[in-house]
């Protein structure tokens, strides 16, 4: 005789959102350019460029892509708080910012930086997804050392990243 199946509650778990309210319920049928950034919208992607093989017009709808959209609309996904920024050190951290941003960008067009503010010498930087957030994170500790903390909004779609440069 088989012994009965073991019953798991799963009502510990929590209920996470898995879809992002700014991207597109349906797909369209025709290609889609933002009119903000320049983006393509094919195949239920954005893209930097048309891959090769369309012969189909790019339809002009005024429609904005999702990162266009977040950053009209001021609703960051991710927030990178550099702490203890030294004033020689300042454009070799924009630098970096930029560039990581730019490598972000090649594979997810999406992934922006939408602002980046200075407040009493530390610099606050607001993205348009939470990924980018910790990516350039990833990259100051690595290029200036220091330490990194991570601290997860609720249902984990928006995170706050702190980078605090070591003192000597």
């Amino acid at each position: 005789m088989r012994p009965s199946a073991k019953k798991y509650n799963t009502m510990y778990k929590k209920r996470v959102l898995e879809r992002d309210s700014y991207l597109p319920r349906r797909s369209p049928k025709e290609i889609i350019q933002c009119s903000g950034c320049g983006a393509f919208y094919v195949r239920r992607r954005w893209t930097l460029s048309l891959p090769g093989g369309f012969s189909n017009p790019v339809q002009a709808h005024p429609i904005y892509c999702p990162a266009c959209t977040k950053t009209r609309e001021r609703f960051p996904g991710g927030e990178l708080h550099l702490v203890g920024i030294e004033v020689a050190d300042r454009n070799e951290i924009a630098r970096i910012l930029r560039n990581e941003e730019e490598r972000a960008r090649q594979k997810n067009p999406l992934e922006r930086i939408m602002r980046l503010r200075a407040t009493n010498g530390d610099w606050r930087v607001e993205t348009t997804t939470e990924k980018l957030a910790q990516r350039l994170g990833r990259s100051v500790r690595k290029a200036r050392g220091g330490k990194l903390q991570y601290k997860w909004g609720h249902n984990n779609k928006f995170v706050r990243v702190v980078w605090e440069q070591r003192r000597e």
